[in-house]
């Protein structure tokens, strides 16, 4: 499967004109590297089946893309994950078909989480 990372780009970015909102993009693939495909392979020699997106997530998405993100003045960051947030507590998407709540469960808790 080929990563449409360049398309994801042109569109983010043209929405985020559209809003009228800084862009900006970090290159995280040697974290993705290290941290996700490492962990994953050693826990297929292992024998157990790891779930990649989730491992992603908590260690690049929700930790090294929001620490950068705050150290550079962010306020917020969107995850992309289809669930709510409701009085700083995680809940499932109201189309139960597509709710990736589960993905959020590792999301720190930090201001920005629970806003």
């Amino acid at each position: 499967m080929v990563c449409p990372w360049k398309q994801d780009y042109q569109d983010a970015k043209r929405v985020a004109v559209q809003l009228g909102i800084p862009f900006k993009m970090y290159d995280l693939r040697k974290s993705i590297a290290t941290k996700s495909s490492t962990t994953c392979l050693r826990e297929y020699k292992a024998g157990r089946t790891p779930n990649p997106d989730i491992m992603c997530n908590q260690e690049v998405k929700f930790k090294l893309f929001l620490e950068a993100a705050l150290e550079d003045g962010a306020d917020l960051i969107a995850t992309g994950h289809y669930a709510r947030i409701s009085d700083g507590q995680l809940l499932a998407g109201l189309d139960p078909n597509k709710d990736q709540s589960y993905f959020c469960v590792a999301l720190p808790k930090t201001p920005c989480a629970k806003r």
